[in-house]
């Protein structure tokens, strides 16, 4: 299994293409050879609640390298490509997961893979209940300053989202497993925030991944979106 996250930006007036290419895949999502599982989301500004329109995500499952690159190079992807700024791609291989997005694990269960000292990618995603937006939102800038706490130590962190305010998604990306570990596990202001999200039960679903960071093209913002990669060329094998 392989993991694609892509990144598109679209200068300012270029977002009716972007709009226009939401609306399509909406519609009809992509259909390609080995894709099994799909999202396009939007991004916001800083983690917070004002979507940023020039940027969108685009993420996907696939059997193996050979079937991304083939849709990467199709006339389909070519179209959503059409307009935009910039794009990246991250080549994720899946480390460990659990819970559920739309009612599965598109990443499948932990396999005890290791990162082997590469970059690691975290993704969170969680559908907020209604009732619990107000106070999910509030703590959003505690998590921001927590994060920008480790810049030092974060390659990429961003947050995307399937639907505005409710269905939210982060990605950060860290130079090794052990600094996510760290901040994971013993730094106090991460673990409140864990322990609110079960107390004050937030989520009606949500997921946890880890992935091993395998290969990095493009740029997003004009920066290469992972710059610690031997050789951002290719996607080795893990």
């Amino acid at each position: 299994m392989l993991v694609t996250f892509t990144l598109l930006r679209y200068p300012l007036r270029g977002w009716y293409r972007a709009f226009a290419n939401m609306g399509r895949w909406m519609m009809q999502p992509f259909r390609a050879q080995g894709l099994q599982f799909q999202k396009m989301m939007g991004c916001g500004r800083n983690f917070g609640l004002v979507p940023d329109l020039s940027a969108y995500a685009f993420l996907g499952v696939w059997t193996d390298e050979q079937a991304a690159r083939q849709f990467f190079a199709s006339d389909r992807w070519r179209q959503v490509c059409q307009g935009a700024s910039e794009t990246g791609s991250l080549y994720l291989a899946p480390l460990r997961s659990h819970g559920s997005w739309d009612g599965q694990n598109p990443f499948g269960p932990s396999a005890g893979a290791r990162s082997n000292g590469l970059p690691v990618a975290v993704l969170t995603r969680a559908t907020i209940r209604t009732a619990a937006l107000p106070d999910f939102w509030r703590h959003i800038p505690q998590a921001r300053q927590r994060l920008n706490a480790h810049a030092d130590e974060l390659l990429l962190a961003l947050g995307v989202g399937e639907k505005p305010l409710v269905q939210q998604c982060t990605v950060s990306v860290w130079k090794n497993e052990k600094i996510i570990d760290q901040f994971a596990y013993r730094q106090s202001g991460h673990k409140e925030v864990v322990r609110l999200t079960r107390e004050r039960r937030w989520y009606s679903e949500e997921l946890f991944a880890r992935f091993a960071v395998v290969g990095s093209e493009g740029t997003f913002f004009g920066k290469p979106l992972v710059l610690e990669l031997p050789d951002s060329t290719s996607v080795p094998s893990v």
